[in-house]
């Protein structure tokens, strides 16, 4: 009873009796056994987290694990943890978890993508221009960085800047047809509302060529 090995089955125990603070201690005990395989304390990890979604006052213990896992080089578990909120279209969590990962990797393109995705599902364009543009400033040739500011222009129907970056962006699309078809349905609509009707004719063309 006093072994740490004995936590794995604990944390299970304890989860199933609600008894949330116990889990937590075992959990901890068998993530700070550095003889335990990282899939069972991954294991052990995921257990607690669901039981953290119907609990939240225990998602401080959420966060204190996860740096635990920090030297994990498959797996970025901040960056799973905000995938598995934007799956459930819980935006909030997701944007906290994203914005983790990002600070704890600055050159994590697939997150800052994701990050930006969340903040125009979530509605709120304008993070979502300020953010696009610094990463924009980091990584000058990633194509759905100036999508997402696109995107966020034409909501806030500043069309004239949405259609400067959309045009920008799209110069970096390469054998990508449904990105693409983003690009163009929002420039339709930056166009339309800029009265370019060769423009928007131009993009309505490309459009279906992409269909």
């Amino acid at each position: 009873p006093n072994s740490d090995w004995a936590h794995v089955s604990l944390v299970k125990f304890h989860l199933n009796n609600n008894d949330g603070e116990n889990a937590s201690k075992s959990m901890f005990k068998v993530l700070d056994n550095n003889r335990m395989d990282l899939k069972i304390k991954h294991r052990v990890f995921n257990e607690f987290l669901i039981f953290a979604i119907k609990n939240p006052t225990f998602f401080n213990d959420v966060d204190t694990a996860i740096p635990y896992f920090d030297n994990d080089r498959e797996i970025a578990v901040a960056k799973e943890v905000a995938k598995f909120f934007w799956t459930k279209k819980d935006y909030d969590r997701a944007i906290y978890y994203f914005q983790k990962t990002i600070k704890k990797n600055n050159e994590d393109i697939e997150s800052m993508g994701f990050y930006l995705n969340v903040l125009i599902l979530k509605g709120d364009y304008e993070t979502a221009i300020q953010k696009a543009n610094s990463f924009i400033e980091l990584f000058p040739t990633q194509p759905n960085f100036y999508f997402y500011a696109g995107f966020g222009y034409n909501q806030m129907k500043n069309f004239k800047k949405a259609k400067e970056y959309l045009e920008n962006g799209l110069d970096f699309v390469v054998d990508n047809k449904s990105m693409e078809k983003d690009f163009y349905s929002q420039l339709i609509i930056s166009c339309e509302n800029l009265n370019d009707n060769a423009k928007k004719q131009l993009y309505s063309n490309k459009l279906k060529q992409t269909k």
